[in-house]
Parts: C-alpha cells; sequence; structure tokens
C-alpha cells in the first residue's frame, strides 16, 4: 500500500532499462514464438505417431513370425510391466532431485530395488492423478513395493527423512537463517562462515554479495548432518534455475529479483501481481519514486495496518524508495514464483497508482490518476477507523 502523503512529479527517464513499448514487443515475440513451437511440435507429434502405428504393426506382424523359430519369444506387456505384490522388505531411502522427471524418479526406484520395472511406475502414475506432484528431497521407502505403493509413499511428505526447512514467500534473510537454525540446529557463526562466500555458493556477481531475495521459498530436506553451505546452495541454486527458465537475461537477475520482491510484500493477492508490476515499470519509466511502503518496512519493520509514519518516511536510509528514486539497495524480501513471473511479464497498463484498501482480505484499487487514487486512499483511511 502506497502514495498516501505526496504526489510526485514525472520525467522521462534513461536508464537503460527496457521501456515500455520494448516490454510489450519482447512478450509479443514471445507469444509468436510460442506458438511456432506449438505448431512444430503438433506437426511432428502427428509423424510420429503415423510412423508409430506403422512400426507397431510391423513388429506385431514379426514377433508372431519369428516366435515360433526363435528361443527368445517376444516380450509380454505383462513382462514389461512387472510388479512386486509387496508389502515390501527393508527399508531403503531414496533421494528425488530437484527437477527429475517421472522416469529419473521411476530408475532412482528400480536401480535401489524398490519397484520392480519401471513400466509399473509408468502406468501406476497414468492412474495416479497427483503423481506429478512428488517434490524434491529424501524419502524413507522399502524395497519390493508394488509401484502404486511406492507413488502413494512418494506423496506423503511424512515419509522425507532429515531436516525440513520451510522458507515463505515474503521471508527476509533474517527470518530465514532463524527458521534453519531452529529446524537444522545450525549457529548463527556456521551461517554467517557460509555467507562469507558468496561465490562459492553460487550467488551471482550481480547481488553485490548480499543474499537478500536469492534464498528460494519452498520445502526443503536436509540430512541430521548438513551444513550451512549445502543449506545456502540449495536456495540459491533454486533461484538461479527459477531465473534461468524464464529466461531472465542475467544482467538483469538482481533488478528482476527487487522488484519481484516489492511485488510479494506489496501484492496482496496474486491477481494482483502482475498489475502491481504494471505501476512499478510506469513508474520507473517516468523516473517517479516508487514510494512503496514496504520498502520502510524492511529498515523499521511492518505494522498492522500496512502504513508508516512521517519519520520513517523521511529517513535517508538507502531502501526508502520515499526519499529516494529507484528501486531499494536490495531486494526486500524472498520473492515466490508468481512474483518473479509478473516481474517478468508484468500486465499492460497506464496504472500510476494502487493502496490496499482492505488489507486483510487483501483487496487492492489502482488507478491512473491522483484524484481517482484519492478516492481509494479515503477508503482505506475508513478502514483503518473502522477496524482500528
Amino acid at each position: 500500500m502506497n502514495d498516501l502523503f505526496e504526489m510526485q512529479n514525472h520525467t522521462d527517464n534513461e536508464n537503460g532499462r527496457l521501456s515500455r513499448v520494448e516490454r510489450r514487443e519482447l512478450a509479443a515475440r514471445k507469444k509468436r514464438a510460442a506458438k511456432r513451437r506449438r505448431a512444430s511440435m503438433i506437426a511432428t507429434l502427428v509423424a510420429v505417431l503415423v510412423i508409430g502405428a506403422v512400426v507397431v504393426v510391423g513388429w506385431q506382424a514379426g514377433a508372431s513370425f519369428f516366435a515360433n523359430l526363435s528361443p527368445f519369444k517376444a516380450p509380454t506387456s505383462q513382462e514389461e510391466a512387472k510388479d512386486y505384490p509387496g508389502p515390501g522388505k527393508d527399508a531403503v531411502e531414496i533421494t528425488v532431485n530437484e527437477g527429475d522427471a517421472g522416469s529419473a524418479i521411476a530408475n532412482t526406484l528400480f536401480s535401489n530395488g524398490v519397484i520392480a520395472s519401471q513400466k509399473a511406475f509408468s502406468n501406476a502414475s497414468l492412474v495416479n492423478p497427483d503423481a506429478g506432484k512428488i517434490q524434491p528431497g529424501t524419502y524413507r521407502l522399502y524395497k519390493e513395493l508394488p509401484a502404486a505403493e511406492a507413488i502413494e509413499m512418494l506423496l506423503d511428505l511424512d515419509n522425507l527423512v532429515g531436516n525440513r526447512v520451510q522458507v515463505i514467500p515474503g521471508d527476509n534473510v533474517a527470518k530465514i537463517f532463524q527458521t534453519i537454525k531452529g529446524v537444522t540446529g545450525l549457529s548463527e557463526e556456521e551461517l554467517q562462515k557460509a555467507l562469507d562466500d558468496p561465490e562459492a555458493r553460487g550467488l551471482p556477481k550481480g547481488a553485490n554479495k548480499n543474499f537478500e531475495g536469492w534464498l528460494a521459498d519452498g520445502d526443503y530436506r536436509f540430512g541430521p548432518d548438513v551444513t550451512a553451505e549445502e543449506v545456502i546452495d540449495k536456495m540459491v541454486a533454486r533461484t538461479v534455475s527459477r531465473l534461468t527458465k524464464l529466461e531472465v537475461p542475467k544482467k538483469k537477475w538482481e533488478e528482476t529479483l527487487n522488484i519481484a520482491a516489492i511485488i510479494e510484500k506489496e501484492g496482496g493477492g496474486k491477481d494482483d501481481f502482475d498489475k502491481v508490476a504494471s505501476v512499478i515499470y510506469n513508474r520507473l519509466d517516468i523516473d517517479m519514486k516508487l514510494q512503496m511502503d514496504s520498502t520502510v518496512h524492511y529498515v523499521f519493520g511492518g505494522s498492522s495496518d500496512a502504513s508508516t509514519t512521517d519519520a520513517q518516511r523521511k529517513d535517508n536510509n538507502k531502501w526508502n524508495t520515499y526519499a529516494h528514486k529507484g528501486l531499494p539497495a536490495t531486494p526486500i524480501a524472498t520473492p515466490g514464483k508468481a512474483a518473479i513471473e509478473a516481474a517478468v511479464d508484468p500486465a499492460q497498463t497506464d496504472y500510476i497508482y494502487f493502496v490496499a484498501v482492505d488489507p486483510v482480505k487483501k483487496i487492492t484499487k489502482f488507478s491512473t490518476t491522483w484524484t481517482e487514487h484519492q478516492k481509494n486512499v479515503a477508503e482505506y483511511i475508513a478502514w483503518i477507523e473502522e477496524n482500528r
């Protein structure tokens, strides 16, 4: 929630950032490229299906003919999908890595003696609508399990072993450290030592040795002997993976996280994230102060009604976007995936202002003029009075 107290004059900005027109052109190019890729994939799929049909018919005919001439009969579908009857024996720990597809998980289970065949895992996945929701981590399973039961056990987070660290979107480094310490028993000194070598932790140079915004949210599981370096490495790697998959240029990684962090803290409901992003970019484009209360809260702490005081807004710290133009000195929190996506692909609007008229229900209103904005601010003030 922002802009309750002052209005800024606007001038054109020439800071090397993509202009609104350039961002629209980039979004349009991506959509066209995606459309071409879909058309190409459909054509390829049709060709593969046609060729596959021919191969299957030929194989069936050949297998039927040669089966009686050779001691090696063609495998049946039942043999290919060999499955254990259960109930399983001998506990075994299985690790699902970040980004593992179903085939990789099946291979891990098969090679560790959990399932009888990868085909059985594939068949069981087809009838379990949640099979694609298996989370990375180390699980305690059993050898010689039916494939369907192995999938159920992987979907049950109670079967995860080790220390479970949960990072919530909007947490800052200080809060994440408290979570890590409370779960793993690692000390402040051990964590700080891990941060003292940012290059070894995989932190890009553009972050200027500051980890704020780079410790990705999510559910993590670590073994009992995990080190501070392993914890930090995994969180940074997840953020790098997200930015890479979204095709964000490396030189824009820090700026993207900085904007995404503001979106995370200001956005209210996720449906508003792309519109909040548009306000941030529109202000940057016209060289207007961002005036985001969330950046003030980063230094002074939050408030129950999301407001700030006159003294806080006048403070000259590097995160105060009421006092300084442009982005704060660093990201102000860990942004979630949805906030990063909004920073990469903002809504195309002319909005300059927004205010959370109901912070509890997360209702935010947007406007293009100061007059419209003041009406929304009045609604917010009325909410404060009613809920004081």
